[in-house]
């Protein structure tokens, strides 16, 4: 019997099978854990299924866009529904234009500022408000960091900051 026998869990930020959220996901499933995973986009789509679907075919696949509270919303109603309740959440949700992780930080644009802290730091605060009323049991919020939220790391730039952001 695994230590997490029984136990709800839900996934965001699988992107490919190098990810840390699925080397996470793979250690929660081999512990009993039974879970949910999300998609950013079409993009993502193909590889998440194709990963989430070795835990079976019965295996809850949502599509969320983190900027989107009615998505949030639905993806929590929907596991509200299938689950229940929940135990685990797991955010593993980053990004930053690509313009904004070049160059000199002194160049980060306002709007790549705004996208890098909505996705990597305040869609925690999103999907946390959705996921503490099914955490009825108790649970827990695993977000992921970096190094580069303490010391300038060269190409993480904008990033660096987003996860102080999320750290504090």
């Amino acid at each position: 019997m695994g230590l997490l026998e029984g136990k709800l869990g839900i996934v965001f930020g699988v992107a490919n099978k190098r990810s840390i959220a699925w080397a996470i996901a793979q250690a929660w499933h081999r512990e009993g854990a039974k879970l949910a995973f999300t998609y950013q986009g079409e993009r993502l789509k193909d590889n998440v299924e194709e990963l989430a679907g070795t835990f079976g075919a019965d295996t809850l696949i949502l599509p969320c866009d983190v900027t989107s509270d009615e998505q949030i919303k639905a993806v929590f109603s929907t596991v509200k529904e299938k689950f229940g309740r929940l135990d685990l959440m797991l955010h593993s949700v980053a990004f930053a234009p690509k313009e904004a992780l070049e160059g000199d930080f002194i160049n980060t644009s306002r709007d790549a500022f705004k996208m890098a802290h909505d996705i990597s730091a305040y869609s925690l605060i999103g999907l946390a408000r959705e996921a503490a009323p099914l955490m009825d049991r108790g649970g827990s919020i695993v977000a992921m960091t970096y190094y580069g939220a303490e010391k300038v790391v060269p190409h993480y730039n904008v990033m660096g900051v987003a996860k102080a952001a999320l750290e504090a």
